[in-house]
């Protein structure tokens, strides 16, 4: 079983992410674990490319849920911000980033580093507990996608694959992006608006709706009047760019 230690101590350094513990004068030590999910997704960003006849899925986006403990700094709301390289050709990987877990007392913070074997995830973290509660040391595991974000997550607990991997410079290239086929313009008043759709009823029909992809809108609410045009991609209508109106 991982481990995973919450470390109450006197610190006299800490040098950047990786330091050596032998830095810090420790006073006491408790072992700690923590269950995660976290799999509501926002602001994803994804893009592959190919490389040598392999497929590598590049993404970033922001990852929401809970974060379940008996230890009250890591009991709370949690926010994962992750970055991945997927080879998806041989299923092979890894993901690093941020994590914050906001507990009642105040908020835990992290950076950790996974390696990403077909979905599993096995890596470290290493932060701050609360509000000068202590450093963060452990494993972190569980299974991720880009598009379904982290389950079955553990801090200090659970099993990993115990993985390592060599990643080298390769000849790649962007995959072909997909040519939306026809545009929509729409003139009039924001009737409807959620983090994944948008619709728009002009002044003389019916409302129409868009899906919102990684082009957000920003500053437009229910009520405004705009200028909205979509795409149709893969038979969807997806917002391509809005601008308000006066």
């Amino acid at each position: 079983m991982k481990r995973f230690f919450l470390l109450v101590a006197a610190l006299t350094a800490l040098v950047a992410t990786g330091a050596a513990v032998a830095n810090m004068k420790a006073g006491d030590v408790s072992q700690v674990s923590a269950t995660l999910s976290a799999a509501t997704v926002a602001h994803l960003q994804t893009r592959t490319i190919t490389c040598e006849g392999q497929t590598i899925e590049i993404s970033n986006g922001r990852y929401t849920g809970t974060s379940t403990s008996t230890t009250p700094d890591l009991a709370g709301p949690v926010e994962l911000k992750v970055r991945s390289v997927y080879n998806t050709t041989k299923k092979l990987g890894w993901v690093e980033g941020h994590l914050k877990v906001r507990a009642d007392d105040d908020r835990s913070n992290a950076r950790f580093a996974a390696v990403n074997v077909d979905g599993k995830l096995d890596g470290w973290l290493t932060g701050k507990a609360g509000q000068r509660d202590g450093i963060l040391l452990g494993s972190l595991t569980g299974s991720f996608t880009s598009a379904g974000g982290l389950t079955e997550g553990q801090l200090g607990a659970g099993t990993g694959a115990n993985a390592a991997i060599i990643a080298k410079r390769i000849e790649c290239k962007e995959a072909d992006k997909t040519r939306p086929s026809v545009r929509l313009t729409v003139r009039g008043q924001v009737n409807l608006i959620s983090d994944s759709s948008i619709s728009v009823k002009p002044a003389d029909g019916a409302s129409q709706a868009c899906t919102i992809g990684e082009r957000k809108p920003k500053d437009i609410a229910v009520g405004d009047r705009v200028e909205m045009t979509c795409s149709q991609v893969g038979g969807a209508w997806v917002l391509t760019k809005i601008r308000e109106r006066g």
